[in-house]
This record gives C-alpha cells, sequence and structure tokens, in this order.
C-alpha cells in the first residue's frame, strides 16, 4: 500500500485591504433628502462615487449602509449621474431597479438641473455669459480636451456661468452644465483661462487640500419619480473652503 502525504502551505496575501475597509461603517452617507426609492447626498471630495478596489466610493459606503441585518445580499445602489473623485456636493442615488429607470429617463430627457458652484483665482471673459467648446478625451482617456474649433471625435459642450462674488483676488461661480461632458466644467474653466483652484490636473498653481478641486455640486432640482412633486436640494458648502 502507497501513502501519499500532502503538504499545505498557506501564504500571505500579496497585498492588504485597502485601510478605509477597516472603518467602513463609520463612514456614513451624508444625506440630504430621502424619497420614495432614492436619496440625495452630500457627497465628499476625495471619494469617487462607483466602487473600486484601491480606494473609498460612494458605493462601496452605500452598499455597507442600507445593507439589511441578517441578509446576504449585497444593497442595491443605483448610480443616476456621477462627480468626480474631487469634486463634492449633491449626488442622486437609486434604491430600487424601477426607481432607477425613472430617473435615468429623466437624466436622457434632460429633466434634471444641476448646477455648480467653482472658485477660480483668475476671471472668466465677462462676468456672466456662456461658454462653448468641441470636447474630447486624450490618448490616455483620463483628461479632456477643450477646443475652441472642431476636433476630430469631440462632441459640442456648453454651459452657463455669472459671478456670485469675489474677494482677495478669488472668483465665486455660479455654472450650470447644459451639456454632460468628461470633466466638462473642469476643463471648459481652464481652456477659458480660469482653472478652478486645487485642479492641478487643468493648471492650477494652487492647492486645495489632497484630492479636492473647489468644485461643489451645489443644487439639483427635479420632479420626485413617483409623486411628481418637483424636489430641489441645495448641498451645504464644504467647511475648508476659503471664505
Amino acid at each position: 500500500m502507497s501513502y501519499f502525504y500532502i503538504s499545505t502551505t498557506i501564504l500571505p496575501p500579496t497585498s492588504s485591504p485597502p485601510p478605509y475597509f477597516s472603518d467602513m461603517k463609520q463612514s456614513s452617507l451624508d444625506i440630504l433628502h430621502e424619497g420614495q426609492g432614492y436619496v440625495v447626498i452630500n457627497k465628499p471630495a476625495g471619494i469617487a462615487t462607483e466602487k473600486h478596489f484601491n480606494y473609498d466610493t460612494v458605493e462601496a459606503r452605500a452598499q455597507v449602509q442600507w445593507k439589511r441585518p441578517r441578509s446576504l445580499k449585497e444593497a442595491f445602489v443605483g448610480i443616476v449621474h456621477r462627480l468626480d473623485r474631487p469634486v463634492s456636493g449633491a449626488l442622486l442615488l437609486a434604491k430600487n431597479k424601477s426607481t432607477l429607470r425613472l430617473l435615468n429617463e429623466a437624466f436622457a430627457e434632460k429633466k434634471v438641473r444641476k448646477t455648480y458652484w467653482a472658485i477660480t483665482d483668475r476671471p472668466l471673459p465677462a462676468e456672466a455669459g456662456e461658454l462653448r467648446h468641441f470636447m474630447a478625451r486624450d490618448r490616455m482617456g483620463k483628461k479632456a480636451i477643450a477646443a475652441t474649433r472642431p476636433i476630430p471625435g469631440a462632441k459640442e459642450a456648453r454651459l452657463k456661468y455669472a459671478l456670485r462674488f469675489a474677494a482677495d483676488g478669488k472668483f465665486y461661480w455660479e455654472v450650470e452644465p447644459i451639456t454632460g461632458r468628461f470633466h466638462q466644467i473642469r476643463a471648459q474653466l481652464a481652456t477659458a483661462g480660469a482653472p478652478i483652484i486645487g485642479d492641478a490636473t487643468y493648471g492650477s498653481l494652487h492647492p486645495l487640500q489632497p484630492n479636492c478641486i473647489a468644485l461643489h455640486a451645489r443644487t439639483l432640482r427635479f420632479a420626485d419619480p413617483h409623486t411628481k412633486e418637483p424636489v430641489e436640494i441645495t448641498a451645504p458648502l464644504p467647511e475648508y473652503w476659503p471664505d
């Protein structure tokens, strides 16, 4: 009779989970408004919208926060729209598939209005107006190009802006995108000569905080997907913004 001995060696993991995983339960989302099947949160700058292994995200926090006790299923988190990782402010999330479908339709039909606040240290061409560019992504796909003339593969990008006030060499703008392009506000303001403070990707020389830029999704206006009543949410400005 032959005997076979199997030796097993447990190897340590090649990489450890990101440190934020351990305290995810304490990283609750700041809910500004909750309706039937959806919520509006005040997203902090520095976290991404969609789930990612390497860093903190809204989706991961929501799955922890919304998970039902004793349930083996992950909570449903419907990403209706996105905010860039360094951007803060009002973000709309769906809590079930039917509400996600209705909210997606509202966005597709341009029935959702969003306004942003941005701080620059240079003025735009006028105190109020409209910027129109042709936008495409760079070869790496991680940065937007905003051109004043049509370029291959580009789509038209438009936004409205108005100066709220200016103080100590800083300009506070209200911005309303008419179209929804990748990094649209960031790239358009930079191309117009006024990069957003903290946005080194688009030419700012003035840091704000790590992984943060002075761009904030200030208001969301839409009809409740079920009751059709008008909803208007205003997200408080970050405390670290310069006065």
